[in-house]
This record gives C-alpha cells, sequence and structure tokens, in this order.
C-alpha cells in the first residue's frame, strides 16, 4: 500500500487528513521533554491540505496502518508555531541533540525526515539537464520539466568503526571538534569510489591514527542526516600491537586509549542519565562520556562490552 502510494496514487487530501505528523520548525523536531516524537493530527494544525502537500513528505505507515508524514511549517507563520506548542505540549528541539536523546525507531524516522527535506532543497534542478524538477506529491522523487528525468534521494555510505588493541584490553575513541564537549566518539569516514567496506576502514584508521587494522568485522547499520544523508555501517576492529598513536590533527581534536572499565563506566552513565552526563561535561566535572543512544557508536560500543 505504501509503495503504491509513493509511485501511482499519490498523496489526496482524504489520505493526509487521516495521518498523523512529525512537526518540524526550522529543522528542528517537535518531541515531548522524554524525546518522543510529539505525533499530532492533521485535523490539530489546521492548515489547508494543499498547502500542507507543499511542504510535507510520507514518512511511512504504522502497524495499524495509519500513514505517517512529516510537515515543515516554518512558512505557515509564526502563529502556527504557537499553536502546534499549545496543541501538542512538546517542544521543537535541536535536531542533532535530538537524534542522541531519541528511541532508535524513532530517531530513524527524524533522520528519514530530515534528509528527505534536505535533497528536496538541494536539487531543485536537474543534473542531466540543466531543467528545474518539480516533486512528486509524496516526495519521494523529483522530475525533471525539460527532459522528464526521474531522481530518486539517495545514500553516502561511511564506515564506522569502534577499534580495539589485540589483547581486546583497550579501546580507541576519537574527537572531533563538532562533538558536545568531553565526547568520544568511534573513528568514521565515507567509503571511496571503488573501495570496499573494509578497505575504506582500514584506510581511515591508518589516515586518523596511524594503526593497522588486523580484522574488520561488521555489526550493524544506520541511517545518519549528518552533514548530508549517509548510511553508517557499523564494525569492530583489532589493530597490531605496534598501539601507539599517530593523530591526525587536521582530522582529529584528539585520539586515546581507553580501558575497557573507563569505557563501561561511562556506558553505565550515559544509558542511565544521558542528559546528567552530557551537563557535567559542559560545566567541565566530566572529561568524557561516549555517545549517547541514538547513535551508532553507542551500539558499537554497547555490543563490544556485551561480548
Amino acid at each position: 500500500m505504501l509503495q503504491n502510494l509513493r509511485e501511482k496514487t499519490g498523496m489526496t487530501e482524504e489520505v493526509i487528513k487521516n495521518g498523523k505528523c512529525l512537526v518540524y520548525y526550522k529543522g528542528d523536531p517537535l518531541l515531548t521533554e522524554d524525546f518522543n516524537i510529539a505525533w499530532m493530527d492533521f485535523a490539530d494544525l489546521g492548515v489547508d491540505p494543499k498547502l500542507f502537500l507543499e511542504h510535507a513528505l510520507l514518512l511511512g505507515m504504522t502497524d495499524a496502518g495509519q500513514f505517517q508524514f512529516a510537515v515543515q511549517i516554518v512558512g505557515f507563520g509564526k502563529e502556527l508555531k504557537q499553536a502546534v506548542l499549545k496543541k501538542s505540549q512538546g517542544n521543537f528541539t535541536d535536531f542533532r541533540l535530538s537524534l542522541m536523546m531519541m528511541p532508535t525507531s524513532e530517531s530513524a524516522l527524524a533522520s528519514k525526515a530530515k534528509a528527505i527535506f534536505n535533497w528536496h532543497r538541494r536539487n531543485t534542478h536537474c543534473a542531466k539537464c540543466g531543467g528545474p524538477s518539480a516533486r512528486n506529491s509524496t516526495a519521494s522523487c523529483r522530475t525533471c520539466s525539460k527532459c522528464e528525468e526521474v531522481w530518486y534521494p539517495s545514500l553516502s555510505p561511511v564506515g564506522i568503526v569502534l577499534v580495539a588493541d589485540s589483547l581486546k584490553t583497550k579501546l580507541l575513541l576519537v574527537r572531533q571538534g563538532r562533538h558536545p564537549k568531553g565526547m568520544y566518539s568511534c573513528i568514521a569516514g565515507y567509503v571511496d569510489s571503488g573501495e570496499t567496506l573494509e578497505e575504506g576502514i582500514r584506510r581511515e584508521v591508518a589516515e586518523e591514527v596511524g594503526l593497522t587494522v588486523l580484522s574488520v568485522d561488521y555489526k550493524a547499520s544506520q541511517h545518519w542526516s549528518f552533514p548530508t544523508s549517509n548510511l553508517m555501517i557499523g564494525c569492530h576492529a583489532i589493530v597490531s600491537g605496534n598501539e601507539v598513536l599517530d593523530v591526525d590533527t587536521s582530522e582529529l581534536e584528539d585520539a586515546r586509549w581507553f580501558s575497557v572499565d573507563e569505557v563501561r563506566r561511562s556506558l553505565i552513565s550515559i544509558k542511565a542519565n544521558p542528559l546528567e552526563t552530557m551537563t557535567s561535561a559542559q560545566e567541565g566535572t566530566n572529561n568524557f562520556f561516549v555517545p549517547p543512544r541514538g547513535t551508532l557508536a553507542h551500539s558499537l560500543i554497547d555490543s563490544w562490552l556485551s561480548n
């Protein structure tokens, strides 16, 4: 049903009137205090259906068969923003923080919506002939008005890896300037054209910290919409006995080996109270924490420590 709607039927007023909406304002999603999506019924928005269709996309469908939409309301006026906040009792929350704090299933929906909105914003013209393109009603593709070429949102593969020493007593975590203060995460980098995932990971580890990877094991994947639409492909890796780091400071702010016990304590802390853990780092009372839930790096660390 969902695929038929995207490819043939398209969104109609009848379809959207029975849907539930994930609302965005200036790129930030409407969430509850505990970082769940503050879903709203279409009727609660009080928006003209035709105007809604211009700013919305078909996101998915619940197990009960109810369609899910995402909608950007920044162009609808500040009055609607205030009405939405009042009716939902939610708040528009910083998008990057949202993804780190949301349950995995909901962060996947929020990330998908953000990526598709961004793709449409950046692809208003055909890459084949340069003609203007128009989105279909579900926002699943764009069609060129001149050559009629159809374009679909695409993904960029990114390898992300948790590195352990050969004795498995230490884990390597790195810091980038864009990370929240005190947060150390896994090495990540784009897989180049012509590379396998394993080759890309070996190259990234060698380039960023000067280590030789002995083995790479795939674990899980996750969509991530920073800085663009990426498929994060998560792995565990073991490096050779030479564990002296040669850090590429143009890419990384810092890279360090942490003992398994240090990482385990940080994981327990971030699971128990993520906001308190992150706040203490901002205040300078905690100089290290691992990524919170909602990130693939968190899952990679959790699964490694659980083995």
